[in-house]
């Protein structure tokens, strides 16, 4: 099998993994914190899952896509 598969196939199982997890996240803030205030002034869940969460994963994609996902060429090589 090419290579270029393999790695799609990868590239593409981390990204929903990564979807799976960040979603995870969000539910446990939003709904399992308590509402108390959150060092910004606002409610602690509210900080967490649209603050934090999103935060944290942006710096998890930037570390997956830096280390993991590879620069190919798509088109036919002959």
């Amino acid at each position: 099998m090419d290579a270029r598969y393999l790695q799609a196939n990868k590239e593409a199982k981390l990204s929903l993994l990564l979807t799976f997890i960040y979603l995870l996240g969000w539910i446990v803030c939003a709904y399992c914190v308590s509402d108390k205030i959150g060092f910004l002034g606002l409610p602690l869940w509210f900080e967490l899952s649209c603050i934090m969460v999103p935060l944290g994963f942006i710096l998890l994609c930037w570390v997956i896509v830096k280390f993991q996902f590879k620069n190919m060429l798509l088109e036919q090589t002959k």
